[in-house]
């Protein structure tokens, strides 16, 4: 476990509870990707979870996950079926991200995608065998580019080879760049459907606030990430069109969703002032 100065006893109190567990003691928080690879680091498992501190795992989660990398050696990163707190679905996972995937990010259209994503699992399911599933239900796998970091393993072999996550980044894209990596080296990258983990998202970074995610840093994040690997021209282009999708949202929230417009105006600032 990697605790990133934390004030309120919790690497103490694990040393006491769980003394089997090794604390990697961070003097100051500098976020969560600093923090995941000084624990990978120090980790000697064959497998390395990444777990967000608003997941929780369910009941035979882990042992899907690792019953999946058993199953197949081509896996090299393998997702949890992420959950709302009420049991609905989340994005656990997908393709690469494009410009008008990003747009629907700022824009705040992509709440509409519930519906791809519910078409997107049955998609999914249907290439298993159903008596195989049955059988072996830690096995069902849904293979995607990416999965999401909030409760994502990762084979040993994987991370020394694509590894650590890449630092540059506020606190989003992650996960997508180490997948794309991963998936560049040969490896399979897959949500395992049967590791349920309910994730409060937005809890650690957006906390009690209107939105579920921290546009300050999620949007900026995304056109670095983007500019990254698209190149220099899709970064000018891009800049323009989500500079103006957050604007457009902005003028939206002070309309109608008012709570949220100063989180929205910082995310827009945020994308104006990036280095892409």
């Amino acid at each position: 476990m990697a605790d990133d100065g934390s004030i309120d006893r919790t690497a103490e109190l694990l040393g006491c509870e769980v003394p089997g567990v090794t604390v990697v003691r961070l003097e100051s928080n500098r976020g969560f990707a600093p923090a995941a690879n000084r624990g990978a680091s120090a980790a000697r498992g064959r497998i390395i979870l990444l777990l967000n501190s608003d997941a929780l795992v369910e009941e035979g989660a882990l042992a899907a996950v690792v019953a999946a990398f058993d199953a197949d050696p081509t896996l090299g990163v393998a997702g949890a079926r992420l959950v709302n707190e009420d049991g609905t679905a989340q994005w656990s996972g997908g393709r690469t991200p494009t410009l008008p995937w990003m747009i629907g990010v700022v824009s705040g259209a992509g709440r509409f995608a519930r519906f791809f994503r519910r078409r997107h699992r049955q998609e999914c399911l249907c290439h298993i065998d159903p008596a195989g599933c049955r059988k072996h239900r830690h096995s069902c796998l849904c293979d995607v580019d990416w999965v999401s970091g909030a409760a994502m393993a990762i084979r040993r072999e994987v991370w020394d080879a694509a590894g650590p996550l890449d630092e540059r980044f506020r606190f989003y894209c992650q996960d997508i760049e180490l997948c794309l990596r991963a998936r560049k080296a040969g490896w399979r990258v897959a949500v395992v459907e049967n590791a349920r983990v309910v994730h409060a998202i937005g809890g650690t970074v957006a906390g009690n606030g209107a939105l579920r995610h921290d546009p300050e840093r999620l949007w900026p994040d995304l056109l670095d990430w983007g500019s990254a690997h698209y190149g220099r021209r899709w970064s000018v282009a891009a800049r323009i069109a989500l500079v103006s999708a957050a604007w457009m949202r902005i003028a939206w929230s002070r309309m109608f969703r008012r709570d949220e417009t100063l989180a929205l105006i910082r995310g827009a600032r945020g994308l104006q002032r990036s280095d892409s």
